[in-house]
């Protein structure tokens, strides 16, 4: 506990300041209890809405809800973080007030509450009056002094009250500077009611970092962030080198670019530390995390980028600025395969084309039957019986079928006349059949690749990636396609996707397809592996990337504003060539692009060779086959007979 101070009337200089400064806003008071602070809502004609907060006592109506939510979270709480985390969430609260020895414990509870809360603001503004020094000199040392912009500090003079000095942290500069120190605003005269300067209480601190870091997780994920280490030309530095040379990076990228640009135009330096980014990672509950997004919960870094998606399940904890670029999820799937050559007799005709001719050879039989019946009862008087008949119509309809004549002689008209309209038919068929088993042998057929989501899921294709943020925002769809492709999805590290990708196994591969026309493509596919892979027509699904900043993070709204006029201009799609251009190999870029029309090097006439005619000797061995077992049947047939009759 800090030591007692005398009775200090607040009142005059926070009316002031809360007419000038919170116009329109709600303002949340933590009452002091040995502090004289009566509030006047009723003379200014700028309405502002005061939520009561008393630090010793939980004033909140129905707070198991919320004390369960963060049990259920492991989140540490107490009853004032409990109810900034309320007002917060239901009353939007964007302006502050704290005194004396409830400044430490309202900086402490805040800085969970703002996280805790569904709701977050841009705009924070924090007053805190105090006559003791010594706290005053505290606070400089605080994290929250050097990352919040708008902190007003009223020091009051126990000796002569009627003096306020007007005091804000300097917030700008690099943080060996010690940003969070105060210095020395204005002057309040209670007497007077008047201001010693009469300048701006709260001044725009953003317009001029004065060189104050920006640090990014360096995960080096290409085209939207680029990390060279370099000797020279350096733009940046990477921290976990703690100063030593190797340290120094040339950073780029698409949304790279971005961050640069606000640190051209207002004034910081962009630093990255990669010493946790080694991948997107995720959020938890209890407000840690593992890679780039762990770190920016943590505090370890500012703002994330790196195509991160907008995640919803991330954004309940960190903040997040508007659209950088849309980004589509899609694959590199198997190229469509040279189809089977046993097979390839059967190509010619489609199915039903297939079921048309078995039905035409039906109806032959029947009717070359019934015809050769008629004969053979009423013109030859052969009398040949059904089964006999049926035989006839079988064997010379095969026969006419692969050109060969028949062996039984007809007399009959009737006859004779449906043999030449049979052959005729016969004719035509084998002839289209041969030009087309012509073409076919010469020109290879190729099977169906699973390059759209309804054939993906058709197929059953295994695919891969090195990371669960590739899917993650598809976990939950309601699309049983995307659930049914999902199930064969699987998480591997670098070495084995690359393995998987030069070997011919029946795998597609995670991409991602940038709004003009490029991909951003993991090194372990290669130009090899490319050669035997085919981008997929259409998305998986696609997403808008954005960049996740800590909550709170007093710079998100330049940033935000920096994006609009980054996309009015058309700065996106300059930027996407450039860090292309410069950072990736273009021709593996083109080779992708070009297997979106065409993958298929073997394309148009080709030599013949023993393997075109598979096929066909499948059929000839299947008939041999038959044949011989046909064979080896009448001859056990007849030495049975042979047997019975005793010979």
């Amino acid at each position: 506990m800090w030591p007692s101070t005398a009775v200090i009337n607040w009142s005059p200089i926070v009316n002031l300041i809360v007419q000038l400064y919170f116009q329109n806003t709600t303002i949340c008071v933590l009452w002091p209890e040995n502090e004289l602070l009566n509030l006047e809502t009723k003379i200014s004609e700028y309405p502002f809405t005061i939520i009561n907060i008393h630090p010793h006592r939980l004033d909140v109506d129905d707070v198991a809800n919320e004390v369960q939510k963060f049990r259920e979270k492991f989140l540490e709480t107490n009853n004032l973080t409990l109810m900034l985390s309320v007002a917060i969430e239901k009353s939007h609260c964007e302006s502050f007030l704290a005194f004396g020895n409830d400044i430490l414990k309202f900086i402490e509870s805040f800085e969970n509450a703002s996280r805790y809360s569904v709701w977050r603001s841009k705009i924070n503004h924090f007053v805190f009056a105090s006559s003791n020094r010594s706290l005053e000199a505290c606070l400089e040392r605080l994290r929250f002094f050097e990352d919040q912009p708008n902190i007003l500090i009223i020091s009051g003079d126990q000796i002569n009250s009627e003096i306020f000095e007007l005091k804000t942290n300097k917030f700008v500069g690099p943080r060996a500077d010690c940003p969070g120190k105060l210095y020395l605003l204005d002057r309040f005269f209670a007497n007077t009611s008047s201001f010693d300067f009469g300048v701006n209480l709260f001044p725009n601190k953003i317009a001029n970092l004065q060189g104050r870091e920006i640090i990014v997780p360096g995960m080096d994920y290409r085209p939207y962030l680029v990390i060279n280490y370099v000797q020279d030309k350096y733009n940046s530095y990477d921290l976990v080198f703690g100063g030593a040379i190797e340290g120094n990076v040339q950073i780029d990228g698409t949304e790279a670019r971005v961050i640069l640009t606000f640190c051209e135009i207002f004034n910081c330096t962009v630093l990255i530390d990669s010493s946790e980014a080694d991948d997107w990672g995720e959020v938890y509950s209890n407000l840690s995390g593992t890679g780039s997004l762990g770190m920016v919960a943590k505090g370890m870094a500012d703002i994330t980028v790196s195509a991160m998606y907008s995640w919803d399940t991330d954004y309940i904890y960190l903040d997040m600025s508007m659209y950088l670029v849309r980004s589509g999820i899609t694959c590199l799937v198997p190229a469509p395969r040279r189809l089977a050559s046993w097979i390839l007799p059967l190509e010619p005709f489609q199915f039903t084309l297939w079921l048309a001719v078995l039905v035409y050879l039906f109806v032959e039989v029947i009717s070359l039957a019934l015809t050769y019946r008629f004969e053979t009862r009423f013109v030859s008087a052969m009398n040949d019986s059904w089964p006999e008949s049926l035989n006839f119509g079988i064997v010379t309809t095969l026969k006419l079928f692969v050109s060969q004549s028949g062996s039984k002689k007809v007399i009959s008209q009737t006859v004779r006349v449906l043999l030449f309209t049979c052959f005729l038919n016969d004719l035509i068929i084998t002839s289209i059949y041969g030009g087309g088993l012509a073409s076919i042998l010469t020109v290879p057929s190729y099977d169906e690749a699973a390059d759209t989501l309804d054939r993906m899921w058709s197929h059953k294709l295994q695919w891969a990636a090195n990371s669960e943020a590739w899917v993650s925002a598809i976990r939950n769809a309601e699309d049983d396609r995307i659930n049914g492709i999902l199930e064969n999805f699987f998480i591997y590290s670098d070495e084995k996707l690359e393995q998987l990708a030069s070997s011919p196994s029946n795998w597609g591969f995670t991409v991602e397809r940038l709004p003009f026309g490029h991909f951003a493509i993991g090194d372990y596919l290669t130009t090899e592996s490319i050669n035997h892979l085919k981008i997929m027509q259409e998305d998986l699904y696609f997403q808008y990337t954005v960049a996740f900043t800590a909550r709170c993070w007093p710079m998100l709204s330049a940033f935000d504003n920096l994006i609009y006029w980054w996309h009015s201009a058309g700065l996106d799609n300059y930027w996407e060539w450039r860090a292309v251009a410069d950072n990736m190999n273009v021709q593996k870029q083109k080779q992708v692009e070009a297997t979106l029309y065409s993958n298929i090097e073997d394309m148009g006439p080709v030599k013949l060779g023993m393997a075109n005619f598979v096929g066909i000797l499948l059929l000839w061995m299947l008939g041999i086959t038959i044949s011989f077992l046909v064979f080896l049947y009448e001859v056990l047939r007849d030495y049975v007979e042979r047997k019975k009759r005793g010979e």
